[in-house]
């Protein structure tokens, strides 16, 4: 009885010990690029902003402090919606963007496994990368011209 008891209590603590949440993000991300396939860089993306619609899946506050200029906004939990009212259209040729890439990631393989989406890119390194190359930045807080820098 005492040799299962120590068993028990060992597997429990090492299982405790070892779960790594970002283990979930690894695997998320795993599933996800099942469906992704096409990603852009901040430079051709640049190149190709009239092409494009830009939707950016982060929260409002982050979109209102600085986006890619005539992005829209459709946060990643309201992609359903968006689809339904017509914002977004399966034909459309879609560049989604976060802040590193993550979120876009996750948002672009829900909209090409349900939704059946064709021509749906990620923004590699987000709106981060985009800054990080210099590219402008828009903001919806009436600041005027505003450089960002990362630190």
């Amino acid at each position: 009885m005492e040799l299962l008891k120590t068993l028990l209590v060992t597997t429990l603590a090492t299982s405790l010990f070892a779960y790594n949440p970002l283990d979930g993000v690894k695997t998320q991300k795993a599933e996800a690029l099942k469906y992704v396939k096409s990603f852009i860089t901040p430079a051709q993306l640049h190149k190709k902003l009239d092409q494009v619609k830009i939707v950016d899946v982060r929260e409002g506050s982050e979109f209102m402090a600085g986006r890619i200029k005539n992005s829209i906004l459709i946060p990643r939990g309201t992609l359903y919606g968006a689809v339904k009212k017509g914002k977004i259209k399966p034909n459309e040729n879609i560049v989604l963007v976060c802040r590193t890439g993550h979120r876009a990631l996750l948002a672009g393989a829900t909209l090409n496994k349900f939704y059946k989406f064709k021509n749906v890119s990620i923004l590699k390194g987000g709106i981060k990368a985009w800054i990080e190359a210099g590219y402008p930045v828009a903001n919806n807080l009436k600041l005027g011209d505003v450089e960002i820098i990362l630190k």
